[in-house]
């Protein structure tokens, strides 16, 4: 049931040594919306009954139409089973995809779930609360006859996973997420407002770490806002407009300008004293236009950042 476009960016055909894909018909230029879709079978949050949740997945299997079943039931799986119910529920262990909606654990879609993993993805793929669709965008330019690939491994909650980092790097961002969660989290402004330098150059590793892996990682977009939180709380709104605009283009890209997180901060970009952190203090003051000009991309950074 894709909608994104009146003619289609891809098509579901046979992948050599990988089953049913998703290949691109066309050129793709990166954060185009690839596709956007509805679920034809959704399963519920905290059914820990067997029997109930194969009841309430028939149900919605015999409402498919004849295509849409066949559709389904042609859907790779991994798990054994001897029945009907149960074969229609390890299709759905095997491929759901996780819907971020009040009572709803996750879903089917007929052509998202028939893309494939790959930890050098080339799309993002995302539950849109605001369309009620998953979408899938692409992360860089995508070429006529390439497959599209999503990065499907596991990760906490329900939304999109980041890249799979080496191990080292893996521990190295880890550890300064926890530090600047800590240090902006809920209870912590105090430590935002005492230190606002050293918050910021845990964001600022972060970032880079994130880089080393390649651009647009979905981990940049917060990163950058947390950034333009810590600038602003300070009255630099120079820095904290162009800290929220990276954040605002890189959800864009991940999730369209529909997106849940671009529609909440996206006002940011363009007027960044209407953060309710703004002016607590006065240290970093700057008017938003207030932007060094002329410099190399690297001097450009080290006044962004405040490095030394």
């Amino acid at each position: 049931m894709q909608s994104s476009t009146e003619s289609p960016l891809y098509a579901c055909v046979d992948v050599e040594g990988k089953g049913k894909g998703l290949v691109a018909v066309k050129d793709i230029p990166k954060g185009t919306r690839i596709l956007s879709e509805v679920p034809i079978i959704t399963t519920p949050q905290d059914e820990h009954n067997k029997n109930r949740l194969m009841a309430i997945i028939c149900e919605q299997v015999s409402a498919l139409t004849e295509d849409q079943r066949q559709a389904f039931l042609s859907m790779h799986n991994i798990y054994p089973y001897e029945t009907p119910p149960e074969h229609y529920l390890a299709i759905i262990r095997t491929n759901g995809l996780p819907i971020d909606e009040d009572g709803i654990d996750g879903g089917i879609f007929l052509e998202a779930c028939r893309m494939k993993h790959a930890c050098d993805n080339n799309a993002q793929k995302s539950w849109n609360k605001n369309i009620e669709r998953h979408t899938v965008h692409a992360l860089r330019d995508i070429a006529k006859g390439e497959e599209i690939t999503v990065f499907t491994c596991a990760s906490s909650g329900a939304g999109p996973p980041a890249r799979r980092l080496s191990r080292q790097n893996s521990v190295s961002i880890a550890r300064a997420v926890s530090v600047l969660d800590g240090a902006i989290g809920a209870g912590s402004l105090a430590a935002i407002l005492a230190s606002p330098l050293r918050v910021l150059r845990w964001v600022d590793r972060q970032v880079r770490l994130y880089n080393e892996h390649g651009p647009d990682d979905n981990g940049l977009p917060r990163a950058f806002l947390d950034a333009a939180q810590v600038a602003i709380a300070h009255g630099d709104l120079a820095r904290g407009r162009i800290f929220a605009e990276r954040a605002v283009s890189g959800w864009k890209i991940l999730g369209g300008d529909d997106s849940t997180q671009v529609r909440e901060h996206g006002h940011l970009a363009v007027n960044p004293s209407k953060l309710g952190l703004h002016g607590l203090s006065k240290e970093w003051k700057t008017a938003v236009d207030e932007v060094p000009q002329g410099l190399e991309a690297g001097d450009f950074e080290d006044w962004l950042w405040k490095r030394e």
